[in-house]
């Protein structure tokens, strides 16, 4: 696999309480569900396989075991009574800008309620104040590059080669965070218990195969980064994206993760298949925008959502989660866009992403 970091970015994460764990950050993916929206027994076995614990993403045989639990682990019986109906899915989402234009110039006066915002137009480094955290730039293969964003603009590309299976990302932390590193002043004294995130994503003419990590949004609460716990969203083996929603709070209100990735310790709450195919090759060379909603839970209560729209239509919601039980040291504090394969990349392809965008209200499409 190619090196997924920089260097000097690795080095820094070790020396200032960075992941020592973490690849590109992909994480297993839980049971499969029962049912119509059920994805793809054999896809989602492979995709529980880490990159957290190594650059090779291999699995010890204990993880092996683990990642391979019965469906009890978190199974959750979703039919067809539990996918958006028309009318949530003719909710009306808000208009934001135009394609191709630059959609961030002086987002902070007209988008109060946003969090951060990066089509990519700048030429500052990926790190920096105000930036990411962290960036995989996947030894060049993971760049922005101008002309390939939407409307002929700059656009982040991530190239795959064959059989490659971490193609890099990026790493957003805003608002309180118990690791320094993370901090890059992004509304960094504020805790945020729901958020929207939403971007384009496009993948190249002729694209073949399932890419198993997309993007996720999680709480991190304690300095080791382990999570309370995290909202995937990443494809379920059958062309589409997957909502795979989980928790690591006990009863008690505490924290049981140690560590990015302690999927011994997570509770899986039950996954749901969107019904674009969006890696199909038929919609491969196509523009989509993917937004993305998670709201944790009242302490006490069982009232957390996580849903997703594609183009403005609602593709698959999950609620009535207990994400965190009664903790709340920590709201919502990170958001990442991967490119990790777990079983690599079938053939050399690459994907474009544009115009991200996190918010405390709903962003809508261009």
């Amino acid at each position: 696999m190619r090196s997924s970091y920089l260097l000097f970015v690795f080095a820094l994460s070790l020396a200032t309480s960075g992941c020592p764990d973490c690849g590109e950050g992909g994480i297993q993916v839980s049971p499969s569900e029962a049912g119509a929206a059920a994805p793809d027994a054999a896809s989602l076995d492979a995709a529980r396989s880490d990159n957290g614990q190594a650059d090779a993403g291999q699995l010890d045989a204990g993880q092996v075991d683990a990642a391979q639990a019965d469906a009890a682990r978190a199974d959750v019986a979703l039919d067809d009574a539990a996918r958006p109906d028309a009318a949530q899915a003719d909710v009306a989402r808000p208009d934001a800008a135009t394609p191709g234009s630059h959609e961030c110039d002086g987002w902070q006066t007209s988008h109060p309620e946003w969090i951060f915002c990066d089509d990519f137009e700048s030429t500052a480094p990926l790190v920096g104040d105000g930036r990411y955290f962290e960036y995989g730039d996947n030894d060049g293969d993971c760049a922005v590059v101008g002309g390939l964003g939407q409307g002929g603009s700059r656009g982040l590309r991530a190239i795959f080669q064959q059989g490659e299976v971490g193609a890099g990302g990026v790493k957003l932390g805003f608002g309180r965070n118990p690791v320094g590193y993370m901090n890059k002043g992004i509304r960094s004294g504020e805790d945020f218990r729901e958020i929207w995130y939403r971007h384009y994503l496009k993948m190249e003419q002729g694209w073949q195969g399932n890419p198993a990590k997309l993007s996720r949004a999680t709480v991190f609460a304690v300095p080791d980064w382990g999570q309370a716990m995290i909202a995937h969203l990443w494809s379920d083996g059958q062309e589409r994206l997957l909502l795979d929603p989980a928790s690591c709070v006990n009863g008690s209100g505490d924290v049981m993760c140690s560590g990015y990735n302690d999927f011994d310790n997570l509770d899986w709450l039950g996954n749901l298949s969107g019904v674009t195919a969006i890696f199909s090759t038929a919609l491969s060379d196509t523009w989509f925008c993917i937004e993305h909603h998670v709201r944790l839970n009242d302490p006490g209560q069982s009232n957390g959502v996580t849903e997703f729209w594609i183009d403005g239509g609602l593709e698959a919601r999950r609620d009535g989660l207990d994400f965190v039980g009664t903790y709340s040291d920590y709201g919502i504090n990170a958001v990442f866009l991967e490119n990790y394969w777990n079983s690599g990349s079938v053939q050399e392809q690459e994907r474009y992403f544009d115009n991200f965008v996190v918010s405390t209200e709903p962003i809508g499409c261009l």
